[in-house]
C-alpha cells in the first residue's frame, strides 16, 4: 500500500550519448512547479544555435483531470517500485576528473501525504511498460503537443516453472504450467501441464505432460494470490526459487520461502496426480 497521499511527482533522466533527450520536470497536484525539457521539433526542422538549448518553464498550472492521468498510473505501478535506501554508497571522482559521456541516469521520486507528514521518496523506475505512459503524460505536460500517449492493460501471468536437480537429499522435481505453443494448437492453444516428480513412496518418477481446462489455470492463479506468490522477493541467488511469466514477455525469479516453496510442489503434485488417474 501506499504510504499515504501523492502530491508530488520528480521525475529527470539524463542521457550520457544521446542528444535533446535530457528530461525533467516537478509537478503538484496543481502545476508544473518546474521543469526542463527540449521541444520537440519537425524531423526536417534544421539543427541552429537553440537545437541544443533546452527550454524551461515554472508554475503552470495544470488541471484535476491531467494530475489524475498521472496519479492513477503511479498507483497502478506503485506495487512494482522499489524505494532505493537513502544511504546507498555514492562513488564520487576525484577533484578534476568529469564524466563526459556515459550511461543513461533516470530518477523517480515521489512525495506522499502521511500521518506522520510529507515524505519524499527516491524509488527505481519499475520494469514494466507502464513507465512509459507515465513518462509521456509528463512530457505532454511539459510540451503539449498531443503526443499520442501509449496505454497498456496490466500484464497478467501467463505460465510458471519451478524446479529442483542435483539436490543431496531430496529428489529431482520440475513443473512447467502454460499455454502450449500456438503453432501446434492453434489460437485456442489450452494450458499445458508438463511435471517431473517422484510421488511419496513410489520409487519411479513420473514424467508426463497433461492439457488442462482455463479454469485449472484460473484455480492455480487464485492459489498464487492466496499464497501472495508474487509478492515473494526477486531474485534466484537462493534456493528455492520459481520463474514467473508474463503476458507482455516479462519474466521475473523469485525467491521463494521454504514454507510457499512446500506448498507450491504440494499443489503440483497433487494436481499432477489426479489428472494421471483420470487417464484412460
Amino acid at each position: 500500500m501506499p504510504p499515504g497521499t501523492l502530491t508530488g511527482v520528480t521525475y529527470s533522466h539524463t542521457s550520457g550519448m544521446v542528444a535533446r533527450a535530457d528530461f525533467a520536470i516537478t509537478l503538484s497536484p496543481e502545476a508544473i512547479l518546474e521543469t526542463s525539457y527540449y521541444p520537440a521539433l519537425d524531423p526536417d526542422t534544421a539543427e541552429d544555435e537553440n537545437w541544443y538549448h533546452p527550454s524551461t518553464k515554472e508554475n503552470v498550472p495544470i488541471t484535476a483531470a491531467q494530475w489524475s492521468d498521472v496519479e492513477q498510473i503511479i498507483l497502478e505501478l506503485y506495487p512494482l517500485m522499489e524505494p532505493i535506501p537513502k544511504n546507498r554508497r555514492e562513488v564520487k571522482l576525484p577533484p578534476g576528473i568529469e564524466v563526459m559521456d556515459g550511461g543513461d541516469s533516470t530518477s523517480l521520486i515521489l512525495t506522499w501525504s502521511t500521518e506522520d507528514g510529507t515524505r519524499s521518496i527516491r524509488y527505481n523506475p519499475p520494469n514494466d511498460r507502464r513507465i512509459h505512459t507515465l513518462i509521456a503524460l509528463l512530457e505532454e505536460l511539459a510540451d503539449p503537443i498531443e503526443r499520442e500517449i501509449p496505454r497498456y492493460a496490466p500484464p497478467e501471468l501467463s505460465g510458471f516453472y519451478m524446479g529442483q536437480s542435483g539436490a543431496l537429499f531430496s529428489k529431482d522435481y520440475s513443473f512447467q504450467f502454460d499455454r502450449g505453443p500456438s503453432v501446434v494448437y492453434g489460437e485456442d492453444a489450452p494450458y499445458i501441464l508438463r511435471a517431473r516428480f517422484t510421488p511419496s513412496g513410489r520409487k519411479q518418477e513420473i514424467w508426463s505432460d497433461w492439457a488442462v481446462s482455463d479454469e485449472e489455470w484460473d484455480a492455480f492463479t487464485a492459489f498464487a494470490e492466496e499464497i501472495r506468490l508474487e509478492e515473494q522477493p526477486d531474485g534466484s541467488s537462493e534456493k528455492p526459487a520459481c520463474t514467473l511469466y508474463y503476458s507482455d514477455g516479462k519474466q521475473q525469479q523469485k525467491k521463494l520461502d521454504q514454507e510457499t516453496a512446500k506448498q507450491l510442489r504440494a499443489y503440483f503434485t497433487e494436481l499432477a496426480l489426479c489428472l494421471l488417474d483420470e487417464q484412460p
